[in-house]
């Protein structure tokens, strides 16, 4: 796996030579490790990795609660509380970004005094965050001006896709960022191992996998919920106004939507999955998967479901989304890791779509179905009526997508490695 910090100039990272990794080398060693600025810079990388990752996450609860408001015509205000969890996330996203870029400008300046070279090039993950916040900053201006231009905009619009881009960006950054942390930090806590007695090795061993746990969960919930918001965005039918029509054709949309909302669950989950295996080194930690899927599970209760009393009743229908998602993490933590076994919890989670996008995805399939108005109050008695009906026709497609997503993420995961 190559391996980096992030600040480091172009050349190739290879585990077979050791010598060549800037954090493995003596010379790096003497340079940075052992000094105050090492630290303070790692510490505030991690700082504004977390920052953008909890901003993004933020942003897209606002924005899936106010599209609920829109659905329920509550009146539209700068202030409202979605608006404001919304810009506070991107705000959180602008400062976590500077934090980055600023002490990369302190480490790049730090290192290239100390070799006699030039400035270190930006790594990846600041080059998609700059890129993410960049077009989060200008969603704003051009969102004002598709609305002075044409009035009310719909969900598909080119600012908002602009935004939902721009947060999946920085997203894979932040997520990026964490995991370069997390290697780095390892990779010192593994150097000093030979100066600790066993009984501390293996309590900081403990508390280091339960904080680089918690990371990478900071660090994928965002892309999962921004690339659903790229989803609903081609599959919603929320996009016709008075100027444009940019509703995807209804059979067009439920097809987007049933292949590719299994394919995230799947994909997202046990990718986290192997990701925080490896910080287990190999040992495999139940727990990981279910807190995912529950951290899920709530945001959308309350942004969905909460703002809509009509849906109240249907939340205890909508918890039991657990039951799938956890017994995937038993698969995966406590069986052996034979494909079947793998492949059951990727065909178990791609299958619970239709049950763990709801409410929302009732108007998708609607369409199909009966094309009859979603009033608020109706969406639970449509949604129930329509799942007797549907379920049974993509259950086994969702199946089969969530049992490829499992596929593509193993051999993502094993091909870095």
């Amino acid at each position: 796996m190559k391996k980096r910090f992030g600040f480091r100039r172009g050349q190739k990272v290879s585990c077979n030579n050791h010598k060549s990794s800037e954090f493995s080398s003596n010379n790096d060693s003497n340079i940075m490790k052992s000094s105050y600025l090492y630290k303070l810079v790692l510490n505030r990388f991690l700082l504004g990795c977390v920052l953008i990752s909890i901003g993004i996450l933020l942003a897209e609860s606002g924005g899936s609660w106010d599209i609920t408001n829109h659905l329920l015509n509550k009146p539209e205000t700068f202030f409202s509380l979605p608006h404001i969890i919304l810009y506070s996330g991107i705000i959180l996203a602008i400062i976590g970004a500077t934090i980055m870029l600023l002490h990369w400008r302190s480490y790049s300046t730090y290192v290239s005094s100390q070799r006699g070279e030039k400035n270190l090039e930006l790594d990846l993950s600041i080059k998609l965050v700059i890129t993410g916040v960049t077009m989060l900053i200008l969603a704003g201006p051009l969102d004002f001006f598709w609305h002075s231009a044409f009035g009310l905009d719909g969900l598909l619009s080119p600012p908002h896709l602009i935004l939902t881009i721009g947060m999946f960006a920085a997203s894979i950054g932040g997520l990026i960022g964490l995991r370069t942390f997390i290697f780095i930090n390892n990779s010192i806590s593994q150097d000093k191992r030979q100066n600790n007695d066993i009984d501390n090795l293996k309590n900081n061993e403990k508390n280091s996998i339960s904080l680089y746990t918690t990371l990478t969960i900071i660090g994928i919930l965002p892309i999962w919920m921004s690339l659903s918001g790229l989803i609903y965005m081609f599959s919603l039918p929320f996009s016709d106004t008075e100027y444009y029509n940019f509703n995807l054709e209804p059979t067009t949309a439920a097809t987007i939507a049933t292949v590719s909302f299994p394919f995230l669950i799947s994909f997202i989950l046990v990718s986290l999955f192997k990701l925080t295996n490896e910080i287990g080194n190999k040992k495999r930690n139940f727990g990981a998967i279910s807190i995912t899927g529950s951290i899920f599970i709530i945001i959308a209760i309350v942004t969905m479901m909460i703002p809509n009393k009509s849906l109240i009743p249907t939340i205890p229908f909508y918890v039991l989304n657990l039951i799938p998602i956890i017994i995937a993490d038993i698969f995966l933590s406590r069986l052996p890791l034979k494909r079947m076994f793998i492949y059951t919890s990727g065909g178990i989670l791609g299958s619970s779509f239709f049950m763990l996008y709801y409410p929302m995805i009732t108007h998708i399939y609607n369409e199909v179905l009966s094309n009859q108005s979603v009033w608020p109050s109706l969406t639970a008695q449509i949604y129930f009526d329509m799942i007797t009906q549907i379920y049974p026709l993509v259950v086994l497609p969702a199946v089969g997508v969530g049992i490829l997503g499992t596929i593509i993420s193993n051999r993502l995961i094993n091909r870095k490695n």
